[in-house]
């Protein structure tokens, strides 16, 4: 299902994309409630073709029926913010020829006034009332301008015109639906971005959870995993060189001491006594909704600004010092925090949300490093180009960069989706019955290590002895 929106929206999405002579042209300042009729004049002063000026027309009619219903003092984005579903349920009854809304023949008249209908496949009355009827049940009327199935269905239905490369504005034509890939394009790689970070906290949390059931066992457990393995190998190497030097003798000693010193050491460090995270925000704040989906659209958009200016394809493109390009690189690291694994505080990890004031830190010392080198890195929502042909030429090279993008972050999820560590650390977490197995088989391993170690302590000591009084006698 789409999301809503209004015209005013649809007007900002159009002008954007707008060349400067055809933007100067435009007579209606943003936010105007325009009539279907000034709708369609807007259509013709930016080259729309007739579908989507028609969805511009029927969201008009849609718009100002919904504002009447409302009265004259309601705020028709605050509504549609609080009551989306209200709002998109009178959309449905739209139908033309009903209250103030024109008719399929009323709506005809305007556009062949218009001019808009000249050389197009939908000058044929029933074809336009076809075009008309299909809007309606697909809803275009109330999706955005920039809606892919929109653009999709604009190109089925006109033939040439909405084709890249038609004769009749072909050139604007292309423009529109390559920019409207271009903007999908930007906006698929920030919600990967944010999918892969959700991904990347959820695993943390799994950590955390793991650490707080096992790790006062587990991390006894590993260090006398350690301390056998290093006297295994130490015991084999005293086995397998039955003459040893006197002095070779105090440096397999020195090593013993060493290993049992660096172990004494790791046996003080406390395991993580982090509490369980709940709620839903940082912190375990709880969040509502609203809060929710601005925390998504802020967090996506800095990732996304923090993977362009740091990703290591791009930064290897500017003459950066390489102190500049080590620190663009830790912030990397940094803010992407699936590609080091690195830990994270508290304060930056609630049910799966990192705190956007860390992404923003980060965001500000990556940018305060582009200025360095004067200049403030690409933004990620203006075509760059001085001609058409320009801005046609970067927006296909941009969307080549962005499929690589998403090619590499998909990888990317789908690696830390699968990460064996922490799956297997999951399994002993589910369900909870699981737990006192794991717990019960930690503390078999626990007693078995103490029992060998002390077995290899004993037979090196003896190794020792021996060659010593070897050494002695020779």
């Amino acid at each position: 299902m789409h999301d809503i929106s209004l015209l005013e929206d649809d007007l900002r999405y159009y002008r954007s994309i707008a060349a400067p002579a055809e933007f100067n042209s435009l007579q209606f300042a943003e936010g105007e409630s325009l009539t279907p009729e000034e709708a369609i004049k807007f259509g013709k002063s930016m080259d729309l073709c007739v579908t989507r000026t028609l969805a511009l027309a029927l969201k008009s009619a849609w718009q100002r029926s919904l504002a009447v219903a409302l009265g004259s003092d309601s705020s028709l984005s605050e509504y549609l913010r609080l009551h989306p579903e209200e709002a998109r349920d009178h959309g449905l009854r739209l139908e033309p020829g009903c209250g103030p809304t024109p008719s399929i023949d009323e709506f005809y008249a305007m556009f062949v006034e218009s001019g808009l209908l000249a050389g197009s496949l939908l000058a044929n009355r029933e074809a336009f009332r076809e075009v008309v009827e299909l809007s309606l049940s697909r809803l275009f009327h109330l999706c955005p301008a920039d809606t892919p199935d929109l653009i999709e269905f604009a190109c089925s239905r006109e033939g040439a015109r909405g084709a890249i490369g038609g004769e009749c504005c072909g050139d604007a034509e292309r423009y529109r639906i390559i920019h409207a890939a271009w903007r999908e394009l930007e906006d698929e790689v920030a919600t990967l971005l944010l999918k892969l970070e959700t991904q990347t906290l959820r695993n943390e949390q799994i950590n955390q959870r793991w650490m707080e059931t096992f790790g006062h066992i587990y991390i006894p457990l590993a260090e006398l995993e350690r301390l056998y393995s290093d006297l295994s190998v130490l015991i084999e190497h005293v086995r397998n060189n039955p003459g040893l030097s006197g002095e070779e003798m105090e440096e397999v000693e020195k090593e013993l001491l060493n290993i049992r010193s660096e172990a004494s050491r790791n046996r003080k460090k406390e395991p993580s006594t982090k509490g369980p995270v709940s709620g839903g925000g940082p912190g375990g704040i709880p969040w509502n909704d609203a809060e929710l989906s601005a925390y998504e659209e802020e967090c996506k958009t800095l990732l996304r600004r923090i993977w362009q200016l740091t990703h290591p394809d791009r930064i290897g493109r500017e003459e950066f010092s390489e102190a500049q390009r080590l620190l663009l690189v830790d912030s990397y690291q940094e803010a992407m925090a699936w590609k080091e694994k690195s830990q994270l505080e508290d304060g930056e990890i609630g049910i799966a949300k990192r705190s956007t004031s860390v992404l923003r830190i980060i965001l500000d010392r990556v940018e305060r490093i582009w200025e360095e080198i004067g200049f403030a890195g690409e933004s990620v929502t203006r075509v760059r180009g001085k001609t058409p042909e320009e801005r046609l030429a970067w927006l296909e090279a941009r969307i080549a960069i962005l499929d690589e993008e998403i090619k590499e972050i998909k990888a990317d999820i789908l690696a830390v989706a699968g990460d064996r560590d922490i799956r297997e650390k999951e399994a002993c977490l589910v369900p909870p019955a699981r737990i006192g197995a794991v717990l019960a088989h930690m503390e078999e391993r626990l007693a078995w290590y103490q029992e060998q170690i002390a077995l290899h302590e004993e037979e090196l000591a003896g190794l020792l002895a021996v060659g010593k009084s070897g050494g002695a006698d020779g």
